[in-house]
C-alpha cells in the first residue's frame, strides 16, 4: 500500500473514531414525566408480589427531582419526596425518603432505585427500607404522562 493511501486510510479511520466519540455525547432523553409501573418483591415476606409504584419525575442537566408513590395497605397510597436523584446517559440513580402517613405508626420508608431507561420504557432494581428492614424488588415502568414542552 502507498504511503499516500495508507494516509487516506488513517484520515478516514480517526473521523470516523471522533464521530463515535461525538455520539457518545449526544444529547440525554429527558425522563421528565410521570412514570407508572410495577414493583415486584425479590425479598421478604412478601416475595414475588407486584405492586403498582409510581415516579413523578423532573430533570434538570443531570439532577433528577420529584417525588415517589408507593402503595401502603388497603392499597391506599403516600408519596415520598426524592432526596436524590441522578441520571446520566441511560442510567438513573434516585433515593427518596418520607414517612407512611398512612400507618398509626407513621414508619419511615427509605426508597432506593437504579434503573436504565429509554425515552418511555424503565427498568431497573431497589431497595425499599421500612423502618430498618430492607426489602428488594425488580422494577419496571412506563412514561404515562410526558412533561410538558419548554416555553
Amino acid at each position: 500500500m502507498s504511503r499516500w493511501l495508507k494516509l487516506i486510510v488513517v484520515r478516514v479511520l480517526l473521523v470516523g473514531i471522533l464521530f463515535l466519540w461525538g455520539c457518545m455525547f449526544s444529547a440525554s432523553i429527558d425522563i421528565s414525566g410521570i412514570w407508572t409501573g410495577t414493583m415486584t418483591w425479590t425479598s421478604g415476606p412478601a416475595t414475588g408480589l407486584s405492586q403498582p409504584v409510581t415516579l413523578d419525575l423532573t430533570l434538570v442537566n443531570r439532577t433528577v427531582s420529584g417525588s415517589v408513590r408507593l402503595v401502603s395497605h388497603a392499597m391506599s397510597t403516600f408519596d415520598i419526596p426524592i432526596t436524590y436523584g441522578r441520571a446520566k446517559s441511560v442510567n438513573l440513580d434516585l433515593e427518596a425518603s418520607g414517612q407512611n402517613t398512612m400507618v398509626p405508626s407513621n414508619p419511615t420508608v427509605f426508597f432506593v432505585l437504579e434503573a436504565r431507561y429509554t425515552s418511555d420504557t424503565m427498568t431497573g432494581t431497589g431497595t425499599q427500607t421500612i423502618d430498618g428492614n430492607a426489602y428488594d424488588f425488580d422494577f419496571e415502568a412506563t412514561l404515562t404522562t410526558p412533561a410538558p414542552p419548554a416555553p
